[in-house]
């Protein structure tokens, strides 16, 4: 494994009762590339993001970050350097905006000045004001919501941000903003990305590195 790869998937099995999703499965992810996850329904993408997030274990073979194999012992350590963005409205309902967005924050046990003063040095950077920080999730836009599951995301400076269609909900015109914010961020920030799409627009669009499954 060089030292410019992050995340190393190998020989990898994986399967949903008798259906191999994954067979033999190696691939690997440099260091502050973004690469995007391509292909049809049911050939693996999401599954694939799973398991490097640890919500999936393989039948077979290894899925390592930076060099350390993920296991069950290490699983929640390795899980807090990452962060995840979903499809769709995936924010806490009962929690508001500023909550969401500073919820890893809390669980690495972050102080609260620490948290509002990261979060209000972040709100510029996906163009969303301070005065949505006190509303929940039912009051704002889908557009926002997702803008807020990017800040929750990136919020604990993770080494690794795995997105799962995150834009496949939104209107076309929220799409293309949110893809030319999250290319901004990634270049900004200089953190791995790897996201799942089956767009190849918008893989040609964001992703320095395609993985066609």
């Amino acid at each position: 494994m060089s030292q410019n790869t992050i995340i190393s998937v190998e020989n990898v099995d994986f399967r949903y009762e008798e259906k191999f999703i994954l067979k033999d499965f190696s691939y690997r992810f440099e260091r502050e590339s973004f690469t995007c996850i391509l292909g049809e329904s049911g050939s693996g993408k999401s599954t694939l993001l799973r398991l490097i997030n640890g919500l999936l274990l393989p039948e077979k073979g290894l899925i390592k970050i930076e060099s350390e194999t993920l296991t069950p012992q290490n699983l929640i350590e390795k899980r807090l350097q990452m962060g995840y963005v979903l499809q769709g409205n995936s924010l806490f309902p009962h929690l508001t905006v500023f909550q969401n967005m500073a919820y890893c924050l809390k669980l690495l046990k972050r102080p609260d000045e620490f948290c509002k003063e990261k979060i209000l040095e972040l709100l510029p950077l996906i163009g969303l004001k301070s005065e949505l920080l006190q509303k929940f999730p039912h009051e704002i836009s889908g557009g926002q919501k997702q803008r807020v599951g990017i800040i929750r995301a990136i919020a604990h400076d993770p080494k690794i941000v795995l997105m799962d269609e995150p834009f496949s909900a939104l209107d076309s015109e929220t799409r293309e903003k949110l893809q030319v914010l999250v290319k901004d961020i990634h270049q900004q920030l200089k953190t791995t990305f790897v996201m799942v799409t089956h767009s190849r627009e918008e893989a040609e669009t964001l992703a320095t590195d395609i993985l066609e499954m």
